[in-house]
């Protein structure tokens, strides 16, 4: 008998704030499943499902993971849940069919909403399934009810069902028309056509490019243009390009088998055969050396990767790049080789710097603002000298710089209020003369930059992680390097 988990998906249903596991994967640790279907009622949860997938095709290869859509507007209206999940059960059982199947649907993700629809589902006689819940102190339970106390449900009338799914099925596509894509914020005329860009691109499987400086949002563009498009059910991969050494680059991109070299302890799956059946997204690409570059332009053009020490694979990837230098000038310069950029740049979506958005960064910076209330439960809000202090700077780091800059507002601020004072700017480029490099020259992985410390300290308010996070370092690397520029 085929055994099928039936699940919503929320933010924390993979992994836990502290690194535990969340209830998705501890029901899947603990019962054995021949088939997944991840219900998500909104688009922004499909990241959340994809590290489902990812985590479930490396601990259970032979599990089926599926996403069904379920989408409702507010997830704590039943009069929108409730015909969106039957929709959704319905659908489940037609691509399923008349197969031997057990169907268990667990209750634990999703809103009390929702919890209370899959008992009516169930107790309706819409899906014949098993309920369970699960939780960190009593593990998985079955959820179980008395029929004789449960009152009859009448499901005949499905005329009205029907007429109810039409209207809310209209009221979402209003809001997709409004507001396709609200993971990107902003008003300002290049980010209506960034969307109006990723809207036509999402749905063909072309290579796209993505340029714009550091910290611009080119990350969020890529899971737009992924999660839009065909292939959202597949897996979403990122990588940094400039952080992989090239004699490690066939090993992380196409893998490896154990024993193929020193240190190659187990099999090892690389990038390409993550993003099978999905996307990739290669950030900073231009930072690729010409002979990775050679090994990567031939895995695009045969669609087959080489395991280390293994067999040819095919593989089917859509390729997103990005990078935030100018791979014409370096086509140019050759260090970027012509006809890798002619694979990779057949459609290009190019990000605005933030000083050049005018009011959006205050969008963005409210948008932060609420972030940060909502999840520390205390809510404040800029008074208008701080939203004048905010207008004023150029933000050398882009969106992420913002955030970064509104979070330690919030921290510092004692009252609701956020005030101007509250507010530190600090742009770290500004104090590279400072900074002194001796004729010998310096090595910038070992050598310490006492000036870009001091900022990044000075940033964080003397937080050592997170002077460490704006650095991009390790928490102990960043607080070894400080110990030994102390001690200079």
């Amino acid at each position: 008998m085929k055994k099928i988990l039936i699940t919503f998906i929320g933010n924390n249903d993979c992994y836990l704030s502290e690194g535990k596991e969340g209830s998705i994967i501890s029901i899947l640790n603990q019962r054995e499943f021949d088939d997944l279907y991840i219900l998500y009622n909104d688009a922004r949860y499909l990241p959340y499902a994809s590290e489902i997938l990812l985590y479930s095709q490396k601990k259970f290869p032979n599990l089926k993971v599926r996403y069904q859509e379920a989408e409702s507007l507010n997830p704590i209206d039943y009069n929108m849940v409730y015909p969106a999940m039957v929709a959704a059960v319905q659908d489940i059982l037609k691509e399923e069919g008349a197969k031997d199947v057990e169907y268990t649907i667990s209750l634990t993700s999703g809103t009390p909403t929702m919890h209370s629809c899959w008992i009516l589902i169930v107790m309706g006689g819409i899906i014949d399934a098993k309920l369970i819940q699960s939780s960190r102190e009593e593990g998985i339970q079955d959820v179980t009810f008395s029929l004789d106390d449960f009152p009859h449900i009448n499901t005949e009338r499905k005329t009205k069902i029907e007429l109810t799914k039409a209207a809310r099925e209209n009221v979402i596509l209003r809001k997709r028309v409004l507001d396709s894509y609200s993971q990107l914020i902003g008003e300002h005329q290049s980010i209506i056509q960034v969307k109006e860009q990723i809207d036509n691109l999402a749905k063909y499987d072309i290579p796209v490019f993505i340029g714009g400086e550091s910290g611009t949002g080119k990350e969020v563009v890529s899971k737009l243009l992924h999660y839009n498009s065909p292939r959202k059910e597949g897996p979403f991969v990122a990588v940094n390009c400039g952080s992989i050494s090239e004699n490690l680059f066939e090993s992380e991109f196409f893998g490896h088998k154990k024993g193929s070299f020193t240190g190659a302890i187990a099999d090892h799956e690389g990038y390409f055969s993550q993003a099978d059946k999905g996307t990739l997204f290669m950030d900073e690409v231009g930072d690729l050396p010409l002979p990775m570059q050679v090994k990567l332009l031939r895995v695009l053009e045969e669609g087959a990767i080489q395991l280390v020490g293994g067999k040819i694979k095919k593989v089917g990837v859509r390729i997103v790049a990005a990078s935030n230098k100018d791979l014409v000038q370096q086509v140019r310069e050759g260090t970027f080789r012509e006809d890798l950029y002619y694979r990779i740049v057949q459609a290009q979506i190019r990000l605005s710097p933030l000083r050049h958005r005018g009011t959006d960064i205050l969008l963005l910076a409210r948008h932060f603002l609420e972030d940060f209330s909502q999840k520390n439960k205390t809510q404040k809000r800029f008074d208008e000298k701080a939203e004048k202090k905010l207008l004023s700077f150029h933000y050398p780091g882009n969106v992420r710089q913002l955030q970064n800059i509104v979070k330690l507002a919030y921290i510092h601020c004692q009252s609701e209020i956020i005030e101007a004072e509250d507010i530190i700017l600090t742009d770290i480029a500004a104090n590279t003369q400072n900074i002194e490099i001796p004729p010998e020259g310096i090595d910038l992985e070992n050598e310490i930059i006492p000036a870009y410390y001091k900022a990044a300290l000075q940033v964080a308010n003397n937080n050592a992680s997170e002077a460490a996070r704006l650095l991009g370092l390790k928490p102990h690397t960043f607080r070894a390097r400080l110990k030994a520029l102390e001690g200079k």
